[in-house]
């Protein structure tokens, strides 16, 4: 099956596409992005809005959390359809815009780069250095995934380290990142194969038959975000994404016999929160994938999976997280009948707003 192999390849393309999205942020990009630092402390910049569509969009969760703790100036995250229909008049001329795309050629990205007024500056976040987005951009940086086909794989995880690399900048927190994406390229290079494994064994306790809810707090919610959209594109399996806060406020009740769930442990202090919602769905009768570094013993019990991590960086563990699941498409979709992670319906560059 030549689609589901070319998959697999970007899968396992994954820690070289990390290296070459770190190689994109040149020195020259970097000394843009600290110029624009500077902007903000002197009050040039007031607004900084992040934003793009489904899985640039996803990737850009734990970014804008962090900035908006951090920042001086108010950080928006935006789905740029609703930037763009409902809320044009935010891109100020005092504004800092961060658009993340794969292809710079989604028909709202395109849309974003025919505004009105002018933003302040545009960092953009595409796979390539010629596209839509990228010519409108005053610092345009090409992560250099490479081709992709099918389902985003090395493409998202390729914008979200570029992002991360951005997001250090403005915050002058450099001087580990470089090493620590380094490692993070390392150990997703030398879990591939028991991330494949474990991507089975976790198909085999969820089933193909059942929707899936993916849940995670703070900065994993990107993984949960994209791992259902990714779900939903590969295999065609009814997927959504909840917030742990969220699934408490009504979801919950749908736990009982049947009820699966891949849970995201996180890295900071939503485990203790995160450990409780898998054990209280094992208790209602459902079973919990929980993908996570060191996971406590307290969570090996009959209803709960554990698929294992290996250590990494708060900030870049989302760069880990969504690897096993990847993997889990391929089984999944076959066993529902499909043709891994291809589109039906729609196409990898949406053109139709």
């Amino acid at each position: 099956m030549t689609v589901a192999k070319n998959f697999l390849a970007d899968i396992r393309e994954q820690p070289a596409a990390i290296r070459r999205a770190l190689a994109g942020v040149t020195e020259a990009k970097a000394a843009q992005i600290e110029a624009l630092s500077s902007a903000v402390a002197s009050g040039r910049i007031r607004h900084i809005i992040l934003t793009g569509m489904g899985g640039s969009l996803h990737s850009a969760y734990g970014s804008w959390q962090r900035l908006a703790r951090t920042m001086a100036v108010p950080v928006s995250l935006w789905d740029t359809s609703e930037l763009i229909q409902q809320a044009p008049e935010v891109l100020r001329a005092d504004t800092l815009v961060i658009a993340i795309s794969q292809s710079g050629e989604s028909v709202e990205l395109k849309k974003l780069t025919e505004s009105a007024s002018r933003p302040f500056s545009v960092i953009s976040i595409t796979n390539g250095p010629t596209n839509s987005l990228s010519a409108w951009a005053d610092c345009a940086i090409a992560t250099d995934a490479g081709r992709e086909d099918a389902v985003s794989t090395k493409t998202y995880v390729a914008g979200f380290i570029a992002l991360c690399v951005v997001e250090r900048i403005l915050l002058d927190r450099t001087r580990e990142t470089a090493a620590e994406i380094e490692l993070v390229a390392d150990a997703a290079a030398a879990h591939l194969d028991r991330f494949e494994g474990g991507a089975h064994e976790a198909f085999e306790f969820l089933g193909h038959d059942k929707p899936l809810s993916f849940i995670a707090r703070g900065a994993s919610y990107s993984s949960a975000a994209m791992a259902a959209l990714m779900t939903v594109e590969a295999t065609k399996l009814d997927s959504t994404a909840l917030t742990g806060g969220q699934f408490r406020h009504g979801p919950l009740e749908l736990v009982r016999e049947g009820f699966r769930a891949v849970l995201f442990l996180g890295s900071g202090p939503e485990r203790e929160l995160n450990e409780l919602t898998a054990q209280d769905i094992a208790r209602f009768g459902g079973r919990c994938l929980v993908i996570a570094s060191n996971p406590p013993k307290e969570l090996r019990r009959s209803g709960i999976e554990i698929l294992e991590l290996p250590n990494a960086p708060s900030v870049l563990l989302p760069a880990l997280e969504i690897i096993p699941l990847q993997f889990m498409m391929v089984p999944l979709a076959v066993a529902r009948g499909f043709t891994p992670a291809v589109f039906l319906n729609g196409t990898k560059v949406t053109t139709v707003e």
